[in-house]
């Protein structure tokens, strides 16, 4: 029986690489998807062995980032989850582990090495590409567990950096003003940062916007 995985990626020439790749490798790609509120419809219709989505996919009425990855999570709790990124943050990529994705693969990788993820997660092996892992092995050791940052804090930092205002990233997310202030503040304490400016700098430097 084929592996069937359900692809999602707001850029079509992107999906129709990617499908025509997984497609040689006898894997049936079910159904695509190019927003968020597409992928999780696509979802509930299309049964699958394995999800692999894009990180970021602005424009649907459902948010993208961790976000996504807690929807798909809290609907298909069962459904192995492979993110497929050009985000290289290592602090979202390791909350994106702790949220129960089993593989992160960065766009820049080969894509011989995404099918083979895409297999190692059908069979609920986590995966990441040797040099992903080495990363984060040192990041994890660095930081320490009391140091990196919460998927809702790496989620904060992100929005922030691309233009939202705390009052507009609680009403996106349905959290106080309060907690976002909190959030942002322990987020921008972990990291060193002392303003806005260097938040900024911060997330384009490291490929969160």
């Amino acid at each position: 029986m084929k592996l069937r995985v359900f692809l999602a990626d707001d850029h079509p020439m992107v999906l129709l690489g990617i499908r025509s790749i997984l497609e040689s490798e006898g894997i049936d790609v079910v159904g695509t998807a190019t927003s968020t509120d597409a992928l999780i419809k696509g979802l509930r219709s299309h049964p699958c062995d394995v999800v692999i989505t894009d990180l970021m996919m602005p424009g649907g009425s459902l948010p993208d980032g961790t976000l996504l990855i807690q929807e798909i999570r809290a609907e298909f709790p069962l459904l192995p989850v492979l993110v497929m990124t050009m985000v290289s943050n290592l602090g979202i990529i390791d909350s994106l582990l702790r949220l129960g994705v089993l593989g992160v693969v960065e766009k820049t990788e080969r894509m011989d090495m995404l099918v083979e993820a895409v297999r190692a997660v059908a069979k609920r092996r986590r995966f990441e590409s040797p040099r992903l892992m080495d990363q984060l092995q040192s990041y994890r050791s660095e930081r320490g567990n009391s140091d990196r940052l919460s998927p809702r804090e790496a989620e904060v930092i992100r929005l922030l950096a691309s233009g939202l205002s705390v009052s507009e990233i609680g009403v996106r997310l349905g959290r106080s003003l309060k907690t976002i202030s909190r959030q942002k503040m322990d987020a921008m304490r972990k990291l060193g940062l002392e303003s806005d400016v260097d938040l900024y700098n911060y997330a384009r430097d490291q490929g969160m916007i």
